[in-house]
């Protein structure tokens, strides 16, 4: 209905076709910010599960897992909730592609 309303208003029109070009620079720099805080989050948790490394035996190994497992999970779904925020479409093929394999020590 109101994807209707905003077609069919000329000045709604007018001022979707001006603000054009516009928003998709603000859309593609949302898109590399999101792009890039996503790695450089991945990139955090690496450091992470490198710095916790020597807990690896011992009793806290299981709670270092949970913090790196709730972070992984944090970062997944703010990236997400981010782009469809932005409305930007991205293939999970695509992305998973372009994720870096983690490894599940």
């Amino acid at each position: 209905m109101a994807e209707n309303l905003w077609s069919s208003n000329p000045v709604m029109k007018m001022w979707s076709e001006m603000s054009a070009p516009l928003c998709g620079a603000f859309k593609q720099s949302a898109v590399q910010y999101i792009d890039n805080s996503e790695k450089w989050a991945h990139k955090a948790l690496e450091l992470s599960e490198k710095t916790t490394a020597w807990a690896k035996d011992t009793p806290l190994a299981p709670m270092f897992e949970m913090q790196q497992s709730l972070s992984r999970q944090i970062i997944e779904s703010s990236t997400l909730l981010a782009r469809r925020l932005w409305q930007i479409e991205e293939e999970l093929g695509e992305k998973a592609a372009k994720r870096p394999k983690q490894s599940d020590n």
